[in-house]
């Protein structure tokens, strides 16, 4: 419904996202009006559609889906607009003198002659063009909100581009609606399509098919993993998203490598077209690679007096395989030490960090994310650090720049999560001479970024590799790791041990296995665990269906928070008080604190698969206060709540890196290349007390004979091999 009035008072401004609390004067009667405003104030007239609501503290309130607005008409009205202080300078004894003056035509004279106002006794020349000034850029942002809204933008998404283009938003978004997907961080192609079309941008336009051909090229890697794809792979896909013929895209591919925006790449099996930051970035990763590699000290240590002391100390006997592990990465440059659970990694770093501190080479500890990184630590009793953290990575830094990495050797533990663009920023940030040890387990699931890393340095034969198959880490009780390594032969699990920790409950339909998953998840689970449900995490092959994560995410939050209204209820999802919740985005300048050793603790930067809990809500803003399980606050207001998502529930995808005491994961017929060995493989590592499938078995049959790798399109082995024959030419073999 449609309503209309004066505003009599503003309660409430967030100027950061536009929400707003006001009370409108809608022919004499008050009406609460609350949502995201352009920039008003009090006596302006307002357009406003929406719904009534009521809110169980603030009662009936107007919840506004749209705004228009304009300039009040009368003299009062003016009066009161000015008054009420939205131009520095004019307060309600000014205002009165300047509409006594000028009447009616007030605001016009602000706008196009805002040099008469010195005719008003107490104004000055200067004040005037100060005045003129600010009330111009009012008008701007005013109009450019209106421009906006009338192309189909929502307020939040309006707000979002007026804070990066400022008075320039209208001019820029008519010159290029795609520059957006670009600029403006939530807006992708169908959006920025949309808006196009809405400003009268042609179908067959350069600047559309110019953007539908990166636009491919990014979701390829964002959604793919690929750094470049096949020629007519990404001809053809382009062409689809634009609804153009293929030769139209063919032309415009040929004009982009021309113009230096797409770079020509061969992987020795097709031609295919690659970004150029991509290209830099990847090409960069593999010449340093190989740097660290054929500039490392060539005088071989003797460690093994210090090996025989780490094992008296921690009173074990390495294996001859472990053993060699320690000795590569204390020789070489670069080193891989790879192995599935159990075979004894985190033994071994503990090793190399005891070998290390033996010989007064300084160590540094990372991992790709926070529960990755604190992992590595308590298993270590050292201090480890997200890899983004350790090189203070922002947009502006991330392909490298900056202070270098002060340190002798260098250790990522989980690095099958890498991706190009993280290992690109790592190695810019490595001394000649550092050593870099690579820890992870090759038959995971790959990087959720663009690149093959791992693989494609393990294929390259550029770097000393060890593979860990000895199984240390069992007992006659546990089956987790050694049901794991089955599934990685292509074995079944043993499902029948009830006495293990590792069980299979048969259940037919997605409905049934989600209302299982549920209470397994919410009551027996946390009572057999002894603790709350916090300790249990549900890993679901997919987010949609009635097992995906979504549906089991809303089935959690009802069940452990009851069917009280959300205090926070978006298009996508609510939000309660205590909700598991995981940041779905890196933000570099996401604000946070936390108490530290020395008080409060400040800094920026909150990352993908960051997880923590809902502190508190302020519904009246829109606020969302997080506690991250490492103890930095975050609070999230409107136009960035979409980088949060519920987390009682997510993809094995999103808990790489992560170690849970109980995991839980439905297990349902859907796509092949969903259900693979690796994703059970992988969901199934994540766990150290308990796992839990439930579905049908003949379901885990086929994701254990389905070994099914999607093929992804990357240029790291080929450049690695180029930089190595590049550096045998200059140097040798020596």
């Amino acid at each position: 419904m449609t309503i209309k009035g004066d505003i009599d008072e503003i309660r409430f401004r967030n100027d950061e996202n536009g929400y707003t609390i006001l009370v409108l004067d809608a022919d004499g009667e008050p009406v609460t009006c609350v949502g995201t405003f352009p920039p008003v104030s009090e006596g302006e007239f307002l357009k406003l559609e929406g719904n009534f609501v009521t809110h169980a503290k603030f009662g009936r309130q107007f919840k506004v889906e749209s705004v228009s607005s304009s300039a009040p008409e009368t003299a009062d009205g003016i009066v009161r607009y000015l008054g009420s202080g939205v131009i520095k300078g004019i307060g309600p004894k000014t205002a009165l003198a300047i509409v006594s003056h000028f009447k009616e035509k007030t605001l016009e004279v602000m706008e196009l002659a805002p040099y008469m106002l010195a005719r008003v006794k107490g104004i000055s020349k200067q004040k005037a063009a100060q005045i003129g000034a600010e009330y111009s850029q009012i008008k701007q942002m005013k109009d450019a909100m209106i421009f906006l809204r009338q192309s189909g933008v929502t307020a939040n998404m309006a707000m979002r581009i007026y804070k990066v283009y400022g008075e320039n938003t209208v001019a820029a978004v008519k010159a290029n609606p795609y520059k957006l997907i670009e600029d403006v961080s939530g807006i992708g192609f169908l959006t920025a399509d949309k808006i196009a079309a809405e400003t009268g941008i042609a179908r067959d336009s350069e600047f559309r098919i110019r953007a539908g051909i990166i636009y491919t090229l990014n979701a390829g890697g964002e959604k793919n993993g690929n750094t470049f794809l096949p020629c007519d792979a990404l001809a053809a896909e382009a062409a689809k998203l634009l609804g153009l013929d293929d030769t139209l895209v063919s032309g415009a591919m040929e004009n982009l490598v021309l113009s230096g925006v797409l770079r020509n790449v061969n992987n020795g099996e097709t031609d295919g077209l690659m970004l150029s930051s991509v290209y830099r970035a990847e090409k960069s990763a593999a010449t340093k690679l190989v740097e660290l590699v054929a500039l490392a000290n060539r005088l071989s240590v003797n460690c093994d007096e210090e090996i025989a002391e780490f094992e008296r100390a921690e009173n074990i006997s390495l294996h001859a395989t472990q053993k060699d592990a320690v000795k590569s990465a204390v020789n070489s440059g670069v080193s891989v030490i790879t192995g599935g659970p159990g075979t004894g990694k985190t033994t071994i770093i503990k090793c190399i960090l005891s070998v290390f501190s033996t010989q007064k080479i300084s160590c540094l500890l990372m991992a790709p994310t926070g529960r990755a990184a604190k992992r590595l630590s308590e298993s270590t009793g050292q201090d480890a650090s997200t890899i983004h953290r350790a090189l203070m990575l922002s947009p502006g830094n991330y392909g490298g720049g900056g202070e270098m990495l002060n340190a002798g050797a260098v250790i990522v533990d989980e690095f099958s999560m890498v991706d190009v663009f993280l290992l690109n920023s790592l190695l810019s940030k490595l001394r000649e001479g550092t050593k870099l040890i690579i820890v992870g387990d090759k038959d995971q699931l790959p990087s959720v970024g663009a690149g093959n890393v791992l693989q494609d340095i393990l294929q390259s034969d550029a770097v000393p590799v060890v593979n860990l198959t000895q199984i240390y880490r069992q007992s006659d009780e546990s089956l987790i790791t050694l049901n794991a390594h089955a599934i990685n032969r292509g074995e079944m699990p043993v499902l029948s041990d009830k006495k293990s920790d590792f069980f299979f409950i048969k259940k037919t339909s997605q409905a049934e296995i989600a209302e299982e998953v549920i209470g397994l998840a919410t009551e027996r689970i946390p009572k057999f665990l002894k603790s709350d449900c916090s300790r249990v995490q549900v890993l679901c092959p997919m987010k949609n269906g009635l097992a995906g994560t979504n549906n089991i995410n809303a089935m959690m939050q009802a069940r452990l928070h009851g069917v009280k209204k959300a205090d926070i209820d978006t298009d996508e999802q609510r939000f309660v008080i205590g909700d598991r919740v995981m940041h779905t985005a890196n933000n570099y300048l996401l604000e946070w604190k936390k108490m530290g050793r020395w008080g409060v603790e400040s800094g920026e930067g909150v990352f993908n698969g960051d997880t923590g809990y809902i502190e508190d809500i302020r519904s009246d803003s829109g606020e969302i206060d997080v506690l991250f399980e490492d103890g930095r606050r975050v609070t999230y207001t409107s136009d960035i709540r979409y980088q949060l998502s519920l987390a009682y529930a997510v993809t094995v995808h999103k808990s790489q890196g992560s170690e849970f005491d109980a995991v839980i994961m439905p297990i349902y017929a859907a796509n092949y290349m969903i259900m693979t060995r690796n994703l059970l493989y992988t969901a199934i590592t994540r766990a150290k007390k308990i796992v839990i499938l439930v579905g049908e078995e003949y379901n885990i049959k086929k994701m254990v004979d389905n070994n099914y790798i999607a093929k992804r399109y990357s240029m790291l082995k080929n450049f690695i091999l180029e930089a190595q024959n590049k550096y045998s030419l200059l140097y040798g073999n020596n």
